[in-house]
């Protein structure tokens, strides 16, 4: 992890790269990675390097970095930073590759607790398809964690990282003889921990613990499992069948491949065929969240009314339970009828937008240390620049309603960003005529804030 601080001087590093002057270090596998400025392209890009401060390294720490160049240079995949450069002059152990603005996914973790579905499963089907690349030319990770996990800051993409102790299968045989045991403990398979020669189910067994660990916001216990369709009714049984199978202790009955992994994680989200009548009259609310998914906003008004007041009805009961097992699904259901939704009558889309400010803004949640979800901030913003008439206005009124009663001075930076995406595409939305006036009153209120503060470091990997 790395603070980096506003750049205000820079010293040369090389002719080519230069660094912040001021700088957080932060580690990588064995090395060290900062963040540099590529002079000739003109791009940021991410350096890891043996320790700068040193200036000796021994021959088995310069091997082990090369072998990583080597590894990292051989694997090409959109999921995987890609490799620009290599120094290996004298004193200088440089490695350069493309730099992944975002946070890794334990940060993402102690902030907001357990992650949305619908995002974990984007993220683990990228990592999936890495690994599977990976796999094919012969290296495995070894080290699969949260650390190692990159997601952009929208939330869109992730990165697989650190390939520092990758092997491919020959090495691994090699330097098994010689003991060689390498690993984050509670991310090591049995086989890995038992130093035993590994193969690419080594993978698959930590990509199961940090697969649970983002869902549930929390280390899956080393004992009894603890399912997550039974804390979480937004989450199918499916996907403990899933987590299961990748953490089986004998390896033979292992989930054996990334493949695998990304067909049953597909599965888990196919809907059987069944009309939505039977989903709506007998279905367990992740079924249900999973048909809604599948309708647009002209598609969701088609449907019979009986069926769509159903499904409102439904979403409202959930949402004002005030039942914390029931969370995540009131998450989910605020986040598809805020989009879903953009076409009801003002006085049913005021009761889906009012609550969502709230679970967006202000709820707090157990294990986030953070007010609100991100996932219904993305929707709001979604569904801020897509209304139309009525609900339009309806997300108009309530956002300047709530901004009106905020001090904004006291909020943190995250805040102000996040209300200004939301007002800024209320702004955009080709509706706003008669709302131009009091959005941009409010947006210059809230650039006032940002400016009023001292700017904070910004974290990256």
């Amino acid at each position: 992890m790395i603070a980096l601080l506003p750049r205000k001087r820079i010293r040369m590093a090389t002719e080519r790269y230069v660094y912040p002057d001021r700088e957080e270090i932060g580690s990588g596998g064995f090395g060290k990675v900062r963040v540099a400025h590529d002079m000739s392209l003109d791009r940021d890009v991410a350096v890891k390097s043996l320790d700068p401060i040193l200036r000796t390294f021994s021959e088995a720490e310069q091997e082990r970095f090369k072998r990583e160049a080597r590894t990292l240079a051989k694997l090409s995949h959109p999921n995987i930073p890609a490799v620009y450069d290599v120094e290996f002059t004298g004193d200088k152990f440089n490695i350069i590759f493309q730099f992944i603005e975002g946070k890794n996914l334990r940060r993402i973790i102690e902030t907001n607790g357990p992650s949305p579905l619908t995002m974990v499963r984007q993220w683990f089907q990228q990592i999936g398809s890495a690994l599977e690349h990976a796999h094919k030319l012969g290296v495995i990770h070894r080290d699969i964690k949260p650390e190692n996990i990159i997601v952009t800051e929208d939330l869109q993409t992730a990165y697989l990282v650190d390939f520092g102790i990758a092997l491919s299968s020959e090495e691994a045989k090699r330097l098994t003889e010689t003991g060689y045991v390498v690993g984050t403990p509670g991310y090591m398979s049995p086989e890995q921990i038992a130093g035993h020669e590994l193969d690419g189910r080594t993978d698959i067994y930590s990509l199961g613990l940090t697969f649970y660990e983002v869902l549930a916001g929390k280390r899956m216990p080393a004992a009894d499992y603890e399912e997550l369709s039974a804390a979480n009714e937004g989450i199918p049984p499916s996907i403990d069948d899933l987590i299961l199978e990748c953490v089986e202790q004998n390896r033979d009955q292992r989930l054996s491949s990334a493949i695998q992994f990304n067909l049953k994680l597909a599965r888990a989200f196919s809907q059987a065929a069944r009309p939505l009548s039977d989903v709506l009259a007998h279905g367990r609310l992740h079924e249900i969240t999973l048909a809604i998914e599948e309708y647009t906003a002209e598609g969701f008004m088609a449907l019979p009314p009986g069926q769509r007041a159903l499904i409102l009805t439904k979403v409202f009961d959930v949402v004002g339970s005030n039942d914390s097992r029931l969370d995540f699904a009131a998450e989910r259901f605020l986040e598809l009828m805020l989009t879903r939704g953009v076409q009801l009558d003002r006085d049913n889309y005021r009761e889906i937008v009012v609550p969502a400010i709230n679970w967006a803004f202000e709820k707090s949640f157990a294990g986030s240390t953070r007010e609100g979800r991100e996932s219904i901030r993305i929707a709001l913003g979604e569904a801020s620049f897509n209304a139309r008439d009525g609900a339009y206005d309806v997300l108009t009124e309530e956002i300047l309603a709530y901004l009106a009663e905020i001090n904004l001075n006291d909020k943190d930076e995250w805040y102000l960003h996040t209300t200004r995406i939301v007002v800024e595409a209320l702004m955009a939305n080709p509706t706003c005529e008669a709302a131009a006036t009091p959005l941009a009153k409010m947006l210059r209120s809230i650039n006032r804030a940002q400016r009023s503060r001292t700017r904070v470091a910004k974290t990256l990997w």
